[in-house]
C-alpha cells in the first residue's frame, strides 16, 4: 500500500476517532442533571405556535435559528434525554468541522487531528454540548463561515464560496447575537492577509446584512434596548472592559474546577509548543485566524459585559475551536520535536482539568443559580389542575419544566410573561387571557416570585376580571386559580349580618352547575361600624349530608380589601369562584360565612348561626 494512502486511512480513522470520542463524552449522563432553568426556556419557546415563536424570539436575548431547530427536532419527543440530544449532534458535528477548517488554515493532517480532537475534549464544548441551548449551533455556524472563508472566499471564480460564507455569517448572527465577534474576526482576516479581498468580502457581508436585515428591524426595538445598556455611572467603558478581560480569558481556557493549575498547564504548552516549533515566515500571517477570532470575541463579550455588569462564559463556545487550532499548533511543535512530547502534553492537560471534566462539567452547575425543583410545579398542577384547565406560567423557563413532564391528560399552557428576560406589555396579556376565556372556564397562573416586581400588575388585572378561586405558595412560585364569569346570573337580595358589625346586603351566583365546571359568587358586603380584625370570607359548596365538595376562603372585597380598612356603610363587592371536581352530587348547598383566620373563630349571626346557606344549586 502506498505511503500516501495509508495516511489517507490513519487520517480517516483518527478523526472517526475523534468523532466517536466526542460522541461518546457528550452522552455520559446526558439525561442528568434535570433541565436547568435555560433549558426550560428553550423548551418552552420551541413549543409555542409559530407566531408566538418569532415573537418571543425577537424580544428575547437570542435571535430564533435554533428554537426553530429545536422545535422542527420536537417531533423525536420532549423527554430530557432527546432535547439535550440534538445539542449533542450538534456539538459532534463541530468536530470534523473543525478538522476541515484546520487544513484549510494549516495544511498539516496532524494538525486538522489534534485540532479535532481538541474540539471532542474541549471541557467547555463538552459542557454546552449537552445543554438544550444555540451554543452548539453558533459554533457551528462560525466554523461553516470561517470553511467558506478560507476555501477561497472572494477570488476570483469562488462566487459559490461567497454566497456560502454570507449564509453561513447570516445563519450565525441568526443563532446568537455574539456570534458578531467571531465574525468580526474572520472577516477582519481574510482582508488583512489577502488585500486584494476587500472588494470581494465587503459585497458579502453586505450581502449578509441584507439577508439578516428583516429579523433585525423585526427585533430591533430589542436589539436598540440591549445595545442601549450602559456602564454604571462614572464608570469609564474602557476601564470596564479592561477590568472584564481576566474572567473572559479564564472563561476561555475553561479552568472551572480545576483553578490556575489548569490554565497554567494550557499557557505551558502553548508557550513550549511554539517555542520548539515556530511558524514559518511564509506561516505567520495565518495566524491571524485564531488570534483574531479569539481576540475580538474576547473584547466583544468583555465589553458588553461591562455594559450590562454580568459574565457569561457560554458565549465563548463560538471562539474555542479557534483556541484549539493554536493548541493543535503547539501540540504538533512537541510531536515534532520529539514524539513523547506529545503524550506528555496531553497527559498534563489531562491531569491538570481532571477536576472540570470530572466534577464540574457534568454537573451543570453553570446553569444553576439557587437550588431548585423543576418537577415541583408539574406536581402540583398535577393534584390540583383539571384537564381542561389552562394554565399561564410568567416565565417560560417553568413552563418548559412543565411541558418536558406534561402528559396527554394534564392541562394546556400559555404565557403571561411578567418575569425577566421578557416583561410583555399588560395589553397584549390581557388580549390573549380574553381570548382564551371563550374556551376555558378554569384558569391557573404559576407566578415566579408571586406579586413582587411586574407581577403585581398582573394580579391586580386578574382579580378584577376573574372570580379567585384559590391561592398557596410553593417555595418561591405562587399558584393562583381564577374561575372565568359565565353568562347566566341568579341574583337574592339579603340581610344577613354576622357578628353585629357586617352585613351581607345582596349576592349574584350562577345558577346552574357541572361536573369539572365552575361555581361563581359575587356578594356584597357592608361595615356597619369600624372592623378591629381582618376576616376572611369562606364559601362552601357542600352535598345533603354535609360533606364538604367545594369552597374558596379569601379576603374579601376586589384584589383583597381587608375588613379593617372598609369605611361603614360602604358597599364592598366580593368575588369567589369554586372549581368543581369531575363527579358531584345532584344537588349542592351554598353556605356563606366570615371568620378569624388567626383563631378560626366564626361571625355569628343573630340566630347563634355561624353561616348562612345561600341557595341550593342542582347539577344536570
Amino acid at each position: 500500500m502506498k505511503a500516501t494512502a495509508r495516511k489517507s486511512i490513519g487520517t480517516f480513522v483518527g478523526l472517526v476517532g475523534c468523532v466517536g470520542l466526542a460522541f461518546a463524552l457528550r452522552m455520559v449522563e446526558l439525561d442528568l442533571p434535570v433541565l436547568r432553568w435555560d433549558e426550560g426556556w428553550s423548551l418552552a419557546h420551541a413549543s409555542l405556535p409559530w407566531s408566538a415563536l418569532l415573537q418571543v424570539a425577537s424580544e428575547d436575548w437570542h435571535p430564533p435559528l435554533y428554537t426553530v431547530l429545536l422545535k422542527l427536532w420536537l417531533i423525536a419527543g420532549k423527554t430530557v434525554f432527546s432535547i439535550r440530544y440534538l445539542s449533542v449532534l450538534l456539538g459532534v458535528l463541530a468536530v470534523p468541522l473543525t478538522y476541515q477548517v484546520a487544513r484549510a488554515w494549516i495544511e498539516d493532517r496532524w494538525v486538522g487531528l489534534l485540532a479535532a480532537f481538541f474540539a471532542a475534549v474541549a471541557p467547555l464544548l463538552v459542557y454546552y454540548g449537552q445543554v438544550t441551548r444555540m451554543y452548539p449551533l453558533a459554533a457551528v455556524m462560525v466554523l461553516l463561515a470561517a470553511y467558506c472563508l478560507l476555501r477561497g472566499a472572494g477570488l476570483p471564480g469562488a462566487r459559490g464560496h461567497s454566497l456560502e460564507l454570507a449564509l453561513a455569517s447570516v445563519g450565525a448572527m441568526l443563532t446568537n447575537y455574539h456570534t458578531l465577534w467571531p465574525l468580526l474576526g474572520l472577516y477582519l482576516y481574510g482582508v488583512l492577509t489577502d488585500r486584494r479581498r476587500l472588494g470581494r468580502l465587503l459585497l458579502i457581508g453586505l450581502t449578509a446584512v441584507v439577508l439578516y436585515s428583516p429579523w433585525l428591524i423585526y427585533a430591533w426595538p430589542t436589539v436598540r434596548a440591549r445595545m442601549a445598556t450602559g456602564p454604571a455611572a462614572g464608570v469609564d467603558p474602557l476601564r470596564g472592559t479592561l477590568a472584564y478581560l481576566g474572567p473572559t480569558l479564564e472563561g476561555l481556557a475553561f479552568p472551572y474546577g480545576s483553578g490556575p493549575i489548569a490554565v497554567a498547564a494550557l499557557v505551558l504548552v502553548l508557550a513550549l509548543g511554539f517555542a520548539v516549533h515556530p511558524p514559518r515566515r511564509e506561516q505567520a500571517p495565518r495566524f491571524l485566524l485564531p488570534l483574531l477570532v479569539i481576540g475580538a470575541t474576547v473584547l466583544g463579550i468583555a465589553y458588553v459585559s461591562q455594559a450590562s455588569r454580568w459574565f457569561a462564559v457560554r458565549h465563548l463556545v463560538p471562539a474555542t475551536p479557534f483556541l484549539g487550532l493554536l493548541v493543535a499548533w503547539a501540540l504538533n511543535g512537541l510531536r515534532t520535536r520529539w514524539r513523547p512530547l506529545l503524550l506528555l502534553a496531553l497527559i498534563g492537560l489531562a491531569v491538570a482539568y481532571w477536576p472540570t471534566c470530572s466534577q464540574f462539567v457534568y454537573a451543570k452547575t453553570l446553569e444553576v443559580v439557587d437550588p431548585f425543583d423543576p418537577t415541583a410545579d408539574y406536581r402540583y398542577l398535577s393534584q390540583h389542575a383539571g384537564p381542561n384547565d389552562l394554565v399561564y406560567f410568567n416565565v417560560l423557563s417553568k413552563a418548559g419544566w412543565y411541558e418536558n413532564l406534561r402528559q396527554p391528560g394534564d392541562p394546556a399552557w400559555s404565557y403571561a410573561m411578567r418575569w425577566d428576560p421578557i416583561i410583555e406589555p399588560m395589553p397584549r396579556i390581557a388580549a390573549r387571557i380574553r381570548e382564551d376565556a371563550k374556551r376555558y372556564q378554569r384558569l391557573w397562573f404559576v407566578l415566579y416570585k408571586g406579586t413582587f416586581g411586574p407581577n403585581a400588575d398582573l394580579k391586580a388585572w386578574l382579580d378584577e376580571q376573574f372570580f379567585p378561586a384559590g391561592g398557596e405558595w410553593q417555595e418561591d412560585t405562587l399558584f393562583l386559580a381564577y374561575a372565568v364569569p359565565g353568562d347566566e346570573w341568579a341574583e337574592a337580595d339579603r340581610d344577613d349580618l354576622f357578628g353585629g358589625l357586617i352585613r351581607l346586603r345582596a349576592a349574584r351566583f350562577t345558577p346552574r352547575i357541572e361536573p369539572g365546571g365552575v361555581f361563581e359568587v359575587e356578594l356584597e358586603w357592608e361595615a356597619l361600624e369600624p372592623v378591629e380584625t381582618e376576616y376572611k370570607v369562606f364559601v362552601h359548596l357542600m352535598d345533603e349530608n354535609g360533606a364538604l365538595v367545594g369552597q374558596h376562603d379569601g379576603i374579601p372585597g376586589s384584589g383583597g380589601r381587608p375588613t379593617t380598612t372598609w369605611p361603614p356603610g360602604e358597599a364592598v363587592v366580593d368575588r369567589h369562584g369554586v372549581f368543581l371536581p369531575a363527579e358531584i352530587p345532584h344537588r349542592l348547598q351554598v353556605w356563606i360565612g366570615l371568620y378569624d383566620p388567626e383563631t378560626g373563630e366564626r361571625l355569628l349571626l343573630p340566630d347563634g348561626d355561624d353561616r348562612v346557606q345561600l341557595t341550593t344549586l342542582e347539577s344536570p
